[in-house]
């Protein structure tokens, strides 16, 4: 059916920037797409110049041209390619750059809404839009906006729901919520999401990402403080997995499991298997340094307290001069366990301070701030133990870790 054409009513709430968001998304759709009546009719109204002096075609062109450029694909004119290769894009920039990733992400929302507008029906273009804003809706979450990324992740149920039923699609919005539910502190509820998640890859005979989703499932275990059954659940993922199709996933899994065997007091097994794995562990300088911190902390376990201080005050001093501002303050509270073994509490306070304030400036989450301020009240009043740090070191870290992960 031929697109009807806009009012002029429509020119003027639009001009007004009071026109209904999907009016609106209608109305550019229907310009971008090169109608020369409409156009000509819009241009009194964006350019009020154009009233004492006829606007040559080339301009305006040129205007919506621009627009088309500024707002590419949400006519839908490049189709459902654009928007999965969008969706593509911001989920590569998650750990990058989240505020790129947020804006990819709201064009793919746009440019699905325009496929939709050409073709209204369509289980499949349902599927698209669902697709669509369960990215925004994460890209929310790592941006840090909880709220608009369950409103956005609601959306995407309800599009989904009109839909074909596509089981990767449904599993990859469970997939988000867990992350969400992560987020907020509320780990039972996203074991919950990913054991729906790991249903469904199971119900497709795909026992990768059946894999991916046990995994998951061992880190919000971790999350929540059980690090040797996250370890477990760890194992039976990598035990499906085909490296061939993620081969970063594996390492990823396996150093996850190095920090569950480290905070459920297993640093020898841990140093074990580091040693198994350390070359397809160390791939870079990010990785490198992450290592760094964790022999510190294997090293701490194993009573090795002047080799620990070393490699825990060169992870921190080289997270700080990475601008990984949260490791750098994470550390400093393994450091404050370390100087209460060495018999140093008052440097070991310090030490608690400094973190303290180093998360208020990252704003970090509430849980982090009363954990971190119940220690230092305790350190101020009493001795401490030094495993008393470090499980609310390993507490603060997960929350942190939960927060931010993509």
């Amino acid at each position: 059916m031929k697109p009807e054409h806009l009012t002029s009513q429509d020119f003027r709430t639009f001009a007004d920037g009071a026109l209904p968001r999907e009016r609106a998304r209608t109305a550019v759709a229907h310009l971008l797409r090169g109608c020369g009546s409409c156009r000509q009719a819009a241009v009194p109204l964006w350019s009020p110049a154009a009233s004492v002096a006829p606007v040559a075609p080339e301009a305006y062109d040129a205007v919506f041209e621009r627009l088309a450029a500024s707002l590419a694909g949400v006519a839908g004119a490049q189709g459902p390619e654009r928007v999965d290769g969008l969706l593509e894009r911001a989920w590569s920039l998650r750990h990058d750059d989240p505020a790129e990733m947020l804006r990819v992400a709201r064009r793919a929302v746009l440019t699905a809404s325009g496929v939709a507008s050409e073709d209204r029906g369509n289980p499949r273009v349902a599927d698209l839009q669902g697709r669509a804003w369960a990215g925004f809706g994460n890209a929310c979450r790592i941006a840090g906006d909880l709220e608009q990324a369950q409103g956005a992740l609601d959306r995407a149920a309800g599009f989904l729901g009109q839909g074909t039923g596509d089981p990767l699609s449904r599993a990859q919005l469970y997939d988000f919520q867990a992350s969400l539910e992560s987020a907020r502190g509320n780990y039972d509820l996203a074991l919950a999401a990913l054991d729906t998640v790991q249903a469904l890859h199971r119900e497709r005979g795909d026992r990768h990402l059946e894999g991916r989703a046990l995994i998951s499932k061992g880190l919000q275990t971790g999350y929540a403080g059980r690090p040797r059954d996250a370890f477990s659940l760890t194992q039976e993922g990598l035990a499906l997995l085909d490296e061939a199709r993620d081969p970063g996933l594996a390492a990823s899994a396996i150093h996850n499991q190095l920090w569950f065997l480290v905070e459920s007091g297993h640093a020898a097994e841990a140093r074990e298997l580091l040693a198994s794995h350390r070359e397809r562990l160390a791939t870079g300088g990010a990785q490198c340094l992450d290592l760094l911190w964790l022999e510190g902390r294997i090293k701490a376990g194993l009573r090795e307290l002047d080799g620990a201080l070393l490699d825990l005050e060169a992870a921190g001093q080289a997270f700080a001069a990475a601008g990984r501002r949260s490791q750098a303050a994470s550390v400093k509270l393994d450091l404050a366990a370390l100087q209460i073994r060495l018999g140093e509490p008052v440097r070991a306070l310090a030490l608690v301070r400094d973190a303290e304030e180093a998360f208020a400036q990252l704003g970090a989450s509430r849980t982090t701030r009363m954990a971190l301020a119940f220690l230092r009240r305790s350190l101020s009043e009493r001795e401490v133990p030094a495993r008393f740090v470090l499980s609310l070191a390993d507490l603060v870290r997960r929350n942190q870790m939960a927060a931010v992960r993509g």
